[in-house]
């Protein structure tokens, strides 16, 4: 019977007691993004009280431009699991609408290396402007409908899909009520683009 190196692989970590091994999965051609990601409040702003009192976004701000960039060195910044509303990390996070920037940098397997992909990322509470080693590759703002419970899913072209590291950062927007990353993890991934069907002859 053939098994799979990967398989073999788990196989043996859970029979040495080693466990999960983060970053790893079996099937090679998806990464999963529901892990620790850097964040950092940008314009924190007082919660709002009311939709009819929430905060206008004028879009991504200078501060933010630059957090988003490819060579930021976020070392300092706190982590956080993904997904979950921001609220939960405590802090000046708990009351806080505004502004923030989540980053996390991977390794691109090689099964993924120079092909268009698509990113998936869950429901984002309240807009985003998503971006993939400093490109721009998605938005969600306030004229769709459903924003704050809208699934993202971006493509990502094969030219940003170099193997070794790649950066995912997102600004977020947060106008009223909970924020951040709340849809379930299982939709947080980076994957094979899916190829268009053929028409039927």
């Amino acid at each position: 019977m053939y098994v799979k190196p990967q398989s073999f692989f788990l196989l043996l970590l859970l029979l040495l007691g080693v466990g999960a091994v983060p970053g790893f999965a079996e099937d090679a051609a998806v990464v999963p993004l529901a892990i620790a990601w850097k964040a950092k409040l940008i314009h924190p702003l007082p919660a709002a009280a009311s939709m009819e009192t929430c905060h206008p976004d004028a879009g991504i701000s200078p501060e933010a431009t630059a957090a988003v960039a490819l060579n930021v060195d976020d070392a300092e910044w706190p982590s956080h699991q993904l997904p979950g509303p921001w609220e939960s990390y405590g802090g000046e996070w708990a009351t806080a609408d505004g502004e923030a920037v989540f980053r996390v940098t991977i390794d691109l397997p090689a099964a993924l290396a120079d092909h268009d992909l698509e990113l998936s990322l869950g429901a984002i509470d309240d807009f985003d402007t998503t971006f993939v080693n400093g490109e721009a590759v998605g938005h969600v703002d306030k004229s769709v409908l459903g924003y704050w419970a809208l699934q993202r899913v971006y493509p990502v072209p094969a030219r940003l899909a170099k193997a070794g590291k790649l950066l995912i950062a997102v600004r977020v927007f947060d106008h009223f009520g909970g924020g951040g990353f709340t849809g379930p993890k299982e939709q947080m991934l980076l994957r094979l683009a899916t190829p268009p069907t053929a028409p039927a002859k």
